[in-house]
């Protein structure tokens, strides 16, 4: 009994390395040596040397023969993609949104961007007598209100111009500048009364695996809720939730929003 329970220990131990061999890569670190590996896992070199040869075997790293180092292999990039494939946005973000519309009162939007439009795609209704709401499905514009700015101002310069160009009626393209700048810099955006008079709303980026943001989280209520006192609260809670729900989808956060 005490010899099975042993060689099951020495199993997960040798799983645990195996794991910890593929998070010494990173971003910064594509390829590293067999000594890189073996100095980080603080393992002998033929540990180390045993355990990169079966993930080799199962593709879960690759060794140029050339340059003697190893990076990722094709099947963890195979697996990412399934995995990615399966991780449904709406899914992952409800029990944030109602966390959030429970501690806020107010109501909690899932806007994606579609075309050169938003669409609310989930909605926590707010639980005050006196709320805002917007439909499920409406395509509403980029150019107005916190959710569409915060979306507007992550996307391309080449995207931002055809959106500036098609609603020049509506925006001033030295007044976006501005505050897209402060947008970029504080992850979040602020809009009362613009595209609604009587609403008021902040949200945050949601970023994806690729570090594009396609998303974002909003906080919407009537405008006389959103003093200059409470805003920054706000702004700092639907921070923290579209933070979380990035990483849920992959995003490795290099620093908080």
């Amino acid at each position: 009994m005490a010899d099975k329970k042993s060689k099951e220990e020495s199993g997960l131990r040798t799983v645990q390395r195996a794991l910890d061999i593929l998070y010494c890569f990173s971003e910064e670190r594509q390829e590293l040596t067999l000594t890189d590996i073996s100095k980080e896992m603080n393992l002998a070199m033929s540990t180390t040397t045993r355990l990169l040869k079966a993930l080799e075997m199962n593709h879960f790293v690759e060794k140029n023969q050339e340059t003697m180092k190893y990076r990722l292999g094709q099947r963890l990039y195979l697996l990412g993609y399934i995995a990615g494939k399966s991780i449904k946005l709406r899914e992952l973000a409800k029990p944030l949104m109602y966390s959030l519309r429970d501690e806020t009162k107010e109501t909690v939007n899932l806007y994606v961007l579609d075309s050169t439009s938003r669409v609310c795609i989930e909605q926590a209704e707010g639980l005050q007598s006196i709320r805002h709401l917007v439909k499920i499905g409406e395509k509403l514009p980029l150019y107005a209100g916190a959710g569409g700015k915060v979306l507007l101002a992550f996307q391309s310069e080449e995207f931002q111009q055809k959106v500036l160009a098609y609603e020049a009626d509506h925006v001033m393209k030295g007044d976006w500048q501005k505050e897209r700048k402060h947008i970029l810099d504080t992850y979040t955006s602020c809009s009362i009364d613009e595209r609604e008079v009587g609403s008021a709303a902040v949200a945050a980026p949601i970023f994806n695996i690729h570090g594009e943001v396609k998303a974002c989280l909003s906080i919407s209520g009537p405008t006389h809720r959103f003093t200059e006192e409470v805003i920054p609260q706000l702004q700092q809670k639907v921070k923290e939730q579209a933070q979380r729900l990035s990483e849920q989808l992959g995003y490795v956060v290099k620093h908080n929003f």
